[in-house]
């Protein structure tokens, strides 16, 4: 599943442009008072401003080589303040076979860089925002985990290991919705997770709005 376009909102939009063109050095582009648009590698993210009573928030993993993880944690943690989960800053799944790491923007988007060990992509060089490959993760927050399953299913995607009523990863291992119950706690983060509206565009599937 690769994920060609996500959009997604926010009540903090100059915040955000800020620190993902400044603090992390990305490439931000189509800057206006209303959106902007971030290439993380291959993906095309969109932020758009909106006026809310609740501010919106978002799952989002990164893709970055897979020998390249100890670099881009300390390229990570010199921009941001790393998330913990206990006394960890990092986490291996042997399920996944992968590394990971969290921050959270100004916004309160969980941003993940995960390195997939069972995937070559392995670059030759320092770690440098160009090696950020992808989006590769996007939570999808629901009142019925197994029902939007059965929904993602219809349409083509499939699940990737374990499933359950409050958790189900679907897609594949270049591309995944991370699909959990609403009110669940994110993985290193204190937030709850909330249903808000986005846009996923998924190449051979076309675009989904969800929320």
């Amino acid at each position: 599943m690769i994920i060609e376009e996500v959009q997604l909102y926010t009540t903090r939009l100059a915040d955000l442009e800020h620190f993902y063109s400044h603090t992390l050095g990305m490439d931000v582009s189509h800057a206006t008072e209303q959106t902007f648009h971030l290439q993380v590698g291959s993906t095309r993210m969109i932020f758009k401003q909106c006026e809310t009573p609740r501010a919106p928030f978002y799952h989002v993993a990164w893709m970055i080589p897979t020998n390249r993880f100890k670099e881009a944690k300390q390229w990570a943690a010199s921009r941001v303040v790393l998330s913990r989960e206990g006394d960890r800053d990092e986490t291996y799944s042997t399920n996944w076979n992968s590394h990971s790491l969290y921050f959270e923007d100004p916004a309160g988007n969980i941003i993940e860089l995960i390195a997939h060990h069972r995937i070559q992509n392995e670059s030759d060089h320092d770690f440098s925002t160009q090696d950020i490959l992808q989006v590769c993760e996007v939570g999808l927050v629901t009142e019925d985990v197994l029902s939007t399953v059965n929904e993602l299913q219809r349409i083509g995607l499939t699940r990737w290991g374990e499933v359950s009523d409050t958790f189900a990863p679907i897609g594949d291992v270049h591309g995944l919705f991370i699909v959990v119950k609403k009110d669940r706690k994110w993985f290193f983060s204190t937030q709850k997770a909330e249903i808000y509206p986005l846009e996923v565009s998924i190449c051979g599937v076309g675009k989904l709005r969800i929320g």
